[in-house]
């Protein structure tokens, strides 16, 4: 898959600033060894339920550890949101590097919980749809829950995010009880206009 820019330039734009809807300065850029603590208690400031849906337990720090230290730009972009030296936010946009979906980003947002509805989330999505513009990614998917992410679906609806199927019962909660996993895609333009 060629890149619209190379992944070394796209990592030059960083850090940002972006402004939360308090007026909090918060810093993007992207995850780098030396922040496993740091990530590690975000991860810790999460609920059980948010963790129980993460596709991995980051409860300890050994798997954050090793994903801090095996960092793989080419198959994972890990972007941090930092406030006052404290990562409040982690934003991941997972690659193929060969086959039929290398032309496709998955998406994963978690934010702390105290840092919700401030629109961090959304501006760390709007960072990755920037991101995988940039290196050339043709599509973005998100898999939410239906029940418990309704805000997000909503939210990710408005950013041109549409909803691809839903599958009954697919995922359980840590009771063990069935809820609808949505896929939601977004086409990415190969180009922006100008106006």
């Amino acid at each position: 898959m060629e890149y619209s820019r190379s992944l070394k330039e796209v990592m030059k734009d960083y850090p940002k600033e972006v402004i939360l809807k308090d007026g909090s300065g918060v810093t993007l850029r992207p995850l780098k060894d030396g922040d496993e603590a740091a990530l590690s208690g975000m991860f810790k400031r999460l609920s059980e339920d948010d963790l129980w849906f993460l596709n991995h337990d980051v409860s300890g720090s050994r798997l954050v550890d090793d994903w801090v230290k095996n960092l793989d730009p080419k198959r994972v972009i890990s972007i941090v949101a930092l406030l006052k030296g404290s990562i409040i936010a982690n934003a991941a946009l997972m690659m193929k590097t060969y086959g039929g979906k290398s032309h496709i980003g998955k998406i994963r947002i978690s934010v702390d919980p105290s840092f919700r509805e401030k629109r961090l989330g959304t501006w760390m999505l709007l960072d990755l749809v920037n991101l995988a513009m940039a290196i050339g990614l043709k599509m973005l998917v998100m898999r939410l829950v239906q029940d418990r992410d309704s805000t997000i679906i909503n939210g990710v609806r408005k950013l041109g995010f549409v909803e691809e199927a839903v599958l009954k019962d697919y995922v359980l909660d840590r009771e063990e009880n069935p809820h609808n996993l949505v896929i939601m895609t977004k086409h990415l333009p190969m180009e922006w206009g100008d106006f």
